[in-house]
């Protein structure tokens, strides 16, 4: 599902009627009936609607709704926030409609007028907030900025027309003041502040509906920030033949663990077999190897020194969870993913083995996928987690390129990064998942889809989805306090089996 800025979204509308010839006033009424149809299923008791236009388009769309909630039988009173002179285009033909018909029309040109409107608007059973769409570049000034405060002083549900007014399309920061919504209807596909906090906690539930913008006209945009849906994820977690065997699902390969860490390398084991691999083995040292081995009976463990060895005959690996934090351990890592050839997972104390030298991960551009929290992505590219967290898309875009793997930006709204640019944003997952290990199931998990013949990026994708997933089921069974690694990863099967389910029943 992509994610559009403002400027791309006007470049779109452009497209769609230059190129395809859909009149910009046929996308004006598609919009304003499907805000309608999330009204009436939203909100079915809804006898009487205040709907508070603006100037532009935005409050076109406004317009037109208003008719077509007359049409249904709600009641509609619209409210012109300015001068109704300046309105122009398609917004003045929907407009002259609402006068033809002899809906309710009040202007608000003063503080006089506006204290009329909020009288009359009190009566409604919400309110259609249609004054300013993406367009809005700056903060609402003057009688425009009262409005939006008088808005939410009604104290009535808000159903914003494309985003609330005072959001700004393509930032997480709203402009102030901005309208709280309870629902938003956007059109052809999410925005900037949909998506990202504090902005989408202004838009309430969001609901993207297609008003008949060809598909063409969004690919043709390049759009590079998508969000990852559960149509992304099933095709990875699908039914299995039943010809299929161990053999068909890989064998994974972990390098993991060291004296007081053995924890980091069993949950990565669980992970990765819970997610699916035919095979998960364990290389670590030999005091670990026995408390893996029983913290983790399904897969199998090695030590010895020629680790390289090791996974020469696997099908995707893992390196980096609980392994030691000292300089020996670090070069020991460096020449271990130098050497390894397989597709490959660098986590947690593998990526600190290359702090400062971000080039060193991927020289001859193979396979791998890198899951660093901020601090250590900051590490990694010279920066502070500070600096990461205020730019989390930038960065990830950016680390992804400079080490030519796919980049996962663990925290809220997990990134994933191709090389190229692409970025997905994650939106599964709950803060009861802030607690060790849980990157650690994370490693495994994409290693076992590595495993099985899956490309990095699409493989890191439906593992953090899953991941997150599995933790939302768990918030739903435990709560989100005391949550524990382990428990996530026995959560898996079911949350392949909920993802699953959802799309059988349509």
């Amino acid at each position: 599902m992509h994610i559009l800025t403002s400027d791309q979204m006007k470049s779109i509308d452009r497209r769609a009627t230059d190129r395809f010839g859909i009149p910009s006033i046929v996308l004006m009424e598609n919009a304003a009936l499907a805000v309608v149809e999330a009204i009436g299923e939203h909100y079915p008791d809804c006898d009487r609607a205040a709907i508070f236009c603006g100037l532009g388009a935005n409050g076109g769309d406004g317009f037109a709704v208003a008719r077509h909630l007359e049409q249904r039988g709600v009641v509609p009173s619209v409210f012109i926030v300015g001068d109704r002179k300046k309105i122009r285009g398609d917004a003045a033909a929907n407009l002259a409609i609402c006068e033809q018909l002899a809906l309710p029309l009040y202007d608000i040109t003063d503080d006089e007028s506006l204290n009329e409107a909020l009288v009359h608007a009190a009566d409604a059973d919400l309110v259609v907030d249609a004054i300013f769409g993406t367009g809005l570049d700056r903060a609402p000034e003057g009688l425009y900025a009262e409005a939006i405060i008088s808005i939410g002083e009604l104290g009535l549900p808000i159903v914003a027309v494309d985003l609330p007014s005072g959001a700004n399309a393509s930032t997480s920061e709203p402009f102030q003041p901005c309208v709280h919504a309870a629902l938003t209807i956007t059109f052809a596909a999410l925005k900037i502040c949909h998506v990202f906090e504090p902005a989408a906690v202004f838009c309430g539930e969001v609901v993207v509906a297609e008003i008949s913008i060809p598909s063409a006209a969004i690919e043709d945009e390049n759009v590079t920030l998508a969000l990852t849906t559960p149509t992304d994820v099933r095709p990875h977690f699908a039914a299995r033949l039943s010809t299929t065997h161990k053999g068909t699902y890989g064998h994974a390969a972990i390098i993991a663990g060291s004296p007081g860490r053995s924890g980091a390398a069993v949950l990565a084991a669980r992970g990765a077999i819970r997610s699916g691999a035919g095979l998960v083995s364990v290389a670590t040292d030999a005091d670990t190897a026995t408390l893996v081995h029983a913290g983790s009976i399904e897969s199998m463990t090695f030590f010895g020194d020629d680790v390289a060895a090791f996974v020469a005959n696997k099908d995707a690996a893992l390196i980096g969870p609980g392994l030691a934090d000292d300089e020996e351990s670090y070069a020991r890592i460096r020449l271990l993913v130098e050497a390894i050839e397989l597709p490959l997972v660098i986590d947690a104390s593998a990526l600190n083995a290359f702090a400062l030298r971000a080039t060193e991960l991927n020289p001859h551009r193979r396979p791998r996928v890198l899951t660093p929290h901020p601090g250590e992505l900051a590490r990694l590219i010279g920066s502070t987690a500070k600096d990461i967290n205020a730019h989390r898309i930038d960065a990830a875009r950016e680390a992804a390129r400079a080490t030519g793997c796919v980049v996962v930006l663990k925290g809220f709204q997990s990134l994933i990064a191709e090389p190229d640019g692409h970025v997905n944003v994650n939106p599964t997952g709950n803060p009861g998942m802030a607690s060790g290990g849980m990157g650690d199931v994370l490693g495994g998990m994409i290693a076992a889809l590595l495993a099985r013949g899956i490309d990095p990026f699409h493989a890191a994708t439906a593992a953090v989805y899953l991941h997150g997933f599995a933790g939302d089921l768990l918030k739903e069974e435990m709560g989100d306090i005391g949550l524990t690694a382990g428990d996530l990863a026995e959560r898996i099967p079911f949350a392949v089996k909920r993802l699953n389910t959802a799309t059988e029943k349509g």
